[in-house]
This record gives structure tokens, C-alpha cells and sequence, in this order.
């Protein structure tokens, strides 16, 4: 494809598969529209911020508070 540039690298990663309710779905695709982010990148740094790792997140902002 002409015009499509590589995405950086983000360090090792491994892939989980889930299945979230739609409606949770919808407000994942908000966040990364609203971040310029796609709906991978925002789950990874939610789950990366509820586990303790918030020097991984790299799309949302800190201050996003996790609903526990």
C-alpha cells in the first residue's frame, strides 16, 4: 500500500481475546476517537492502568479514574 507509514513499535506485547458487552464496546470506540487512539491501544492502557501499570499507559490521561 502507498501512503500507509508503520506503526512504532510498542515493546513486547501478548494478545488477549475477550468479549465485552456492546454498550461497553461503543464507549471504548468514544475513548479512542476522542484520543486519536484505536480501541486496542485504549483497552490495553485501561487494563495496564488497573493493574497497577501506569507507566505503560500511553493514550489516556492519568486522571481517568477507574471504575472498580
Amino acid at each position: 500500500m502507498m501512503g500507509v507509514m508503520a506503526q512504532p513499535h510498542k515493546g513486547p506485547r501478548e494478545q488477549i481475546k475477550t468479549r465485552v458487552h456492546a454498550e461497553v464496546y461503543a464507549d471504548l470506540r468514544q475513548l479512542a476517537a476522542e484520543r486519536g487512539s484505536s480501541v486496542s491501544q485504549v483497552a490495553a492502557d485501561l487494563i495496564a492502568a488497573a493493574v497497577g501499570r501506569t507507566d505503560l499507559v500511553r493514550d489516556i490521561p492519568e486522571e481517568l479514574p477507574l471504575a472498580m
